[in-house]
């Protein structure tokens, strides 16, 4: 069990990381970190592939570092998060629930709380490997098609493997597949909602900002700050591609790389200009 441990006092690192293990020393334990900046425990996150993160919010003067953070992991490395702040509940914790945090503890921290979750979070991180390593089932939902509302009383099932951008309009929403030109329209919550009531698209989908769900496995190219997906058309007076752009911010473009499989360094947060090597 690995566990990072995300803290800008770093003496109160250490004291988390030496109490862990003394309550956990049973365990085949390792502790990551403690980090004190974003990129630190960034670097750690796709070096180490943590199981368990324990996430300050505010690192020094970067406010909502642990939130960010989380969202990282979210997408690219999906694991329970547990949240550890100083910050005034009606702020930390209204920063952190929508995240999905498994609990969000205020400082100074209960040990016993914590323990209580870390144990928690290992079960399910047990449970879940079970889970992903049996074999699909037959005729399993999850692993062949999204069902979808097309029209009243109408339900369309969409087959995953076909699924190349699903595209939102606020709460109309557009389904592009390899092998049709029209998407097929329908009506959802909205794109957030209607991505994380779908949890299973998080392993092999990524969101592009507030409008775009698109399928990793089918990016063809990053060109001038746009992501490159292949598109059906009905006349070839039409482009064949999908021109998305990246949201202009450093850690967006990060996830991004991270979650096919390059490392981006030189990025600042948040100017736009960043560089890619």
């Amino acid at each position: 069990m690995k566990i990072l441990i995300v803290e800008d006092d770093l003496i109160t690192g250490e004291d988390l990381a030496e109490e862990i293990r003394e309550r956990f020393k049973s365990t085949s334990l390792e502790i990551l970190g403690p980090v004190d900046t974003y990129m630190a425990a960034i670097d750690l996150i796709n070096d180490r592939h943590p199981d368990i993160a324990l996430l300050d919010i505010a690192l020094k003067d970067d406010l909502d570092a642990g939130i960010r953070l989380s969202q990282y992991l979210n997408q690219a490395h999906p694991i329970p998060t547990i949240f550890l702040s100083a910050l005034p509940k009606n702020l930390g914790f209204d920063l952190a629930k929508w995240s999905l945090p498994i609990d969000y503890i205020p400082k100074p921290v209960d040990m016993d709380r914590l323990a209580e979750k870390v144990e928690l979070a290992s079960i399910y991180n047990f449970q879940r490997s079970k889970v992903e390593s049996m074999p699909n089932l037959k005729n399993s939902i999850q692993s062949k098609s999204i069902f979808i509302t097309t029209n009243h009383g109408e339900i369309t099932a969409i087959p995953i493997k076909n699924l190349v951008l699903l595209e939102a309009d606020d709460k109309l929403m557009r389904a592009y597949t390899v092998d049709s030109h029209a998407p097929i329209h329908f009506t959802s919550p909205g794109l957030k909602n209607f991505y994380h009531d779908h949890l299973y698209l998080l392993k092999d989908f990524h969101q592009l900002g507030r409008k775009h769900v698109i399928s990793l496995e089918n990016v063809l190219q990053i060109k001038d700050n746009h992501v490159i997906l292949p598109r059906k058309v009905a006349s070839k007076t039409e482009s064949p591609y999908f021109k998305l752009p990246i949201p202009k911010n450093g850690d967006a473009k990060r996830l991004l790389f991270a979650r096919l499989g390059f490392k981006l360094r030189g990025l600042s947060n948040g100017n736009g200009n960043d560089t890619e090597k």
